[in-house]
């Protein structure tokens, strides 16, 4: 697809593109109702500067969007975000540990927060919107999306498994499997508010782990996602014997490593105006690689 971002505007070039009309766009790239019927009743979509309904033939030169239609006021704070990509549609940052995605009703300050102030001191256009979170403890790759056009798209793309997360893990004692698929149901604790457990009739979630390397103590793992389920790693790894290492909740401590042994490190996610699959991986911090390095050197 040939286009161009000017300003607040997406400009999309109509000649060889093979959506046939104005809806045939909407149903690949623009699945909610509510903002195809806002696109054509306030005009926040045009063809050669011409209002379009959904039946109109892309049979023109141009078609412009309005991808930020609503702005919001964030407030400005001093944190900065810790950017690895950045376009006219996404910002995918890494997340400290110790910071919620979103407000809980207690916490002073978010990722959404910092993201959204970033935005604004920056004078660039667009929202802070989540796609997915991570747990408070957990560290590494959040991806936010900027237009609220192209929002439920990603919000499909997620909820269909199309867009994939990695983590890597430090687990308590040695693992002799080198691939294993965990699927059993999580549901919430009764006697714990805080936290999950295995439950028949919780939500169906699966895992699937790699085992990179194991000494006599610890094994450092890569963890896929099939879901997104709260503690989903925390859970199944703990659920075969190998908790993450300090892991408050469903695991013990460990003098090796100051904070939960879980980051997301690899995100590969769909992108709709490039029209290819985006790949963004982080560098681990050097407490977190001195530990894996720990593990591979003393692998038997």
């Amino acid at each position: 697809m040939n286009y161009e971002v000017k300003g607040n505007y997406l400009f999309i070039d109509l000649e060889g593109i093979y959506y046939s009309s104005v809806q045939d766009l909407f149903d690949e790239l623009i699945p909610s109702k509510k903002i195809q019927h806002l696109l054509i009743q306030n005009k926040w979509i045009t063809m050669d500067d011409n209002p379009v309904k959904r039946e109109t033939a892309l049979i023109g030169k141009k078609l412009k969007i309005d991808l930020y239609p609503v702005q919001t006021e964030y407030p400005i704070v001093e944190t900065k975000p810790d950017i690895v990509y950045e376009d006219e549609l996404f910002l995918i940052v890494n997340k400290p540990n110790g910071l919620l995605v979103h407000k809980d009703g207690n916490s002073s300050l978010t990722l959404t927060d910092i993201v959204g102030s970033y935005l604004r001191e920056n004078n660039i256009p667009g929202e802070a919107k989540a796609i997915h979170r991570l747990d408070v403890d957990t560290s590494g790759l959040v991806v936010f999306v900027k237009s609220m056009i192209f929002q439920p798209l990603l919000d499909r793309l997620l909820m269909y498994k199309q867009i994939k997360r990695s983590y890597i893990a430090i687990v308590e004692g040695r693992c002799d499997f080198k691939r294993q698929t965990i699927e059993k149901n999580i549901g919430s604790d009764r006697h714990d508010s805080r936290r999950m457990v295995i439950a028949k009739r919780g939500r169906s979630a699966k895992t699937t782990v790699y085992n990179l390397y194991s000494c006599g103590k610890y094994s450092v793992l890569r963890c896929e996602l099939r879901d997104g389920r709260t503690h989903q790693i925390r859970v199944h790894l703990a659920s075969i014997g190998h908790p993450i290492i300090n892991d408050e909740l469903y695991g013990t401590s460990s003098p090796l490593l100051k904070r939960m042994g879980l980051v997301a490190n690899e995100v590969e996610f769909y992108h709709p105006l490039k029209v290819e699959m985006m790949k963004v991986k982080i560098r681990l911090d050097s407490d977190f690689r001195k530990l894996m390095e720990y593990v591979d050197e003393e692998e038997l």
